[in-house]
């Protein structure tokens, strides 16, 4: 048995075997699944499956059952596995139990007896997608308290170094990868974790002196030199802590180009990681229409044609394609609340 499986209960065997058949048929190998003939056979099937390391990803129920009904079941399995999702069948209208399995056993969905069998395939897909995003979000909140506390403890040593400037745009230009990432066509999984951890990308930059930072006029090389060096001092400051690979890849290649003119690693073209492609362009249009110490703030336009003359050099060439479908809601991003069109581009509101 797999990490993860859906089961299957009903009194009636036809009915259980046709429920395995047609989930055991959507979903293949990627999940297995596991049946039982009432509710007490099944919480000693979860007891076992347990012992084994495996985990009740879904929980496919009647309601109407001898000894035990599907509420109670679902209220049992959820006690020892809160992360399982449930899905109720039934055959006949009864408004206290239903009441009782939202209630007590947080129901997901209800499916009347008999079903379609389109529409219990996709209840139990999305179930299952559910799940994991979910499990991700909540894995994403993880990480990035455990890299907050460290930025925190960073920062309290080093707030004489820093720069507010450098911090002070951040959720734009998370927003604004996001956005970027939707429009070229990223799962939503990919694009919540770039939403995320593009946060951290100038993270390396509470290592450089703010008299650096903020100087008003050109770096000379000695100075451009150790501003460079923030995406390897910002990698370095992660080392060790158990994070996404995508925060990696974020901190130290967000300023490679396309045509291997970057640094640190002069990579080139698509050995570049795409999280760092999307979030060197986003970089790259909060810098330009922000105003520094050292430079006027450009206009969105002005900003949109050094993007478009970057492409095949500084850029990839496709995600400059992709910033030019989502430039009127990159503009919005800037120039109002970046809530409202990220998570629109991202699935999460319609």
């Amino acid at each position: 048995m797999k990490s993860e499986y859906i089961l299957c209960v009903d009194d009636e065997a036809i009915i259980l075997a046709s429920l395995k058949q047609e989930l055991q048929s959507e979903f293949g190998n990627e999940i297995q699944v596991a049946t039982a003939l009432n509710g007490e056979a099944a919480l000693q099937l979860v007891a076992e499956l347990e012992e084994e390391g495996a985990t009740p990803a879904l929980l496919v129920s009647d309601q109407r059952m001898p000894r035990m009904d599907g509420s109670e079941l679902m209220e049992q399995v959820k006690r020892k596995h809160p992360d399982v999702i449930t899905i109720m069948l039934t055959g006949y209208s009864d408004l206290d139990s239903i009441r009782h399995a939202v209630n007590d056993a947080g129901l997901y969905r209800l499916i009347s007896k008999p079903w379609v069998a389109t529409d219990l395939r996709m209840a139990c897909r999305r179930a299952i997608e559910y799940r994991s995003q979910t499990q991700l979000n909540r894995n994403l909140l993880t990480q990035m308290e455990v890299l907050s506390r460290t930025i925190s403890s960073i920062m309290e040593d080093l707030v004489d170094l820093s720069d507010p400037l450098t911090f002070r745009r951040v959720r734009k230009v998370s927003c604004f990868a996001a956005l970027l990432a939707g429009e070229a066509g990223t799962d939503p999984a990919f694009r919540r974790k770039v939403f995320v951890f593009s946060n951290l990308h100038d993270i390396g930059k509470v290592t450089v002196p703010r008299r650096i930072l903020a100087k008003n006029g050109p770096l000379d090389p000695d100075e451009r030199t150790i501003v460079n060096s923030h995406v390897t001092l910002g990698s370095r400051l992660i080392r060790g802590i158990d994070v996404d690979p995508m925060v990696h890849d974020i901190i130290r290649h967000h300023h490679e180009r396309w045509d291997g003119s970057g640094y640190p690693d002069g990579l080139k073209g698509k050995d570049i990681p795409l999280s760092a492609r999307i979030v060197a362009i986003a970089d790259v249009l909060d810098a330009l229409l922000a105003e520094r110490p050292y430079k006027k703030a450009l206009s969105f336009d002005e900003a949109d044609e050094v993007i478009r003359a970057g492409a095949g050099t500084q850029f990839d060439p496709a995600l400059v394609a992709a910033f030019e479908r989502a430039k009127d809601e990159l503009q919005k991003v800037w120039e109002h609340d970046c809530i409202e069109p990220y998570l629109r581009k991202t699935g999460l509101m319609g």
